[in-house]
């Protein structure tokens, strides 16, 4: 069978995305300024977050694959992307329903550990791809990551990660500990954009 490529991503993803973006802004400043319950306030940026990992889920896929990644046989690298998309919108789902329906004393642990959970079976699966796929596996892995709205994506995931990081942290050791986490994100998350914008300066505009 000839795999044929994506020709783009889906605007309506898009939308979503920067509209989720900016409703979880919305809602830590009015929680902030207490123009809504805390509870609520907590409630709302969590059910935002776990349709931003829904959405995520349903884009990435759809998403351009670079000729280089063509070139390399790119097959079990896309099946990895496709199981990966389809375990973080069933997280996705998941959480958006803890944050809606879980007594709030608990919320905000399993949501956390849903979507970490979802997060490690998709790096489970992506470590086994590139162990058992070789050098092919390798290459496509790394054309796949010459794209910008990929680069994109994992960033978006990256932060998603480290938010059910912090949710699980001020579930167990309280805002000493979890206000603390934010300075490795930002850290962490400022390297990889440094290191992925290097990675696209040498390489070009992808194909």
């Amino acid at each position: 069978m000839t795999l044929e490529p994506h020709k783009h991503g889906s605007p309506v993803s898009l939308v979503l995305m920067g509209g989720l973006v900016i409703a979880v802004l919305a809602i830590v400043a009015a929680g902030e300024f207490d123009l809504i319950d805390r509870e609520w306030a907590k409630r709302g940026v969590g059910a935002a977050l776990a349709l931003l990992l829904l959405v995520l889920g349903n884009y990435w896929p759809k998403l351009v694959i670079p000729v280089d990644a063509w070139r390399a046989n790119p097959g079990p690298v896309l099946a990895a992307e496709r199981f990966a998309a389809t375990i973080l919108v069933i997280a996705g789902l998941a959480a958006l329903a803890v944050w809606v329906w879980w007594p709030a004393p608990q919320m905000m642990a399993i949501a956390g550990a849903i979507t970490l959970a979802g997060f490690g079976f998709t790096a489970a699966n992506w470590v086994r791809v590139i162990l058992t796929g070789g050098v092919s596996a390798q290459s496509a892995a790394r054309g796949l990551l010459a794209s910008q709205p990929r680069l994109t994506v994992l960033m978006l995931m990256h932060a998603l990660f480290w938010v059910a990081v912090i949710f699980l942290a001020d579930t167990v050791w309280g805002d000493a500990v979890s206000r603390w986490l934010i300075v490795p994100f930002i850290l962490l998350n400022g390297a990889l954009g440094l290191l992925y914008s290097r990675r696209l300066d040498r390489q070009g505009p992808a194909k």
